[in-house]
C-alpha cells in the first residue's frame, strides 16, 4: 500500500497545464506578444505531458512491482 501525494502531483500538473493553455495564451495572443505565446504553449503542454508521462509510470509500478 503506498501513501502518497503522487494523486496530487499529478492533478495540479494537469490543471496547471490546462489554466496556462486556456488563459496565459489567449492573453499574449490578444496582445500581440508571440514568444510568450509560444513558450506559454510548450510549458502547458509539458505540464500536461509530465501528468500523462507519471500517471503511466505509477501504472506501470503499481501492476508490474
Amino acid at each position: 500500500m503506498n501513501i502518497g501525494y503522487l494523486g496530487y502531483v499529478i492533478t495540479l500538473l494537469y490543471v496547471a497545464g490546462a489554466l496556462i493553455l486556456l488563459t496565459d495564451v489567449k492573453a499574449y495572443k490578444n496582445a500581440n506578444l508571440e514568444k510568450e505565446q509560444k513558450a506559454s504553449k510548450v510549458l502547458g503542454w509539458i505540464n500536461i505531458s509530465l501528468g500523462f508521462t507519471l500517471m503511466s509510470v505509477n501504472w506501470v509500478y503499481n501492476i508490474f512491482l
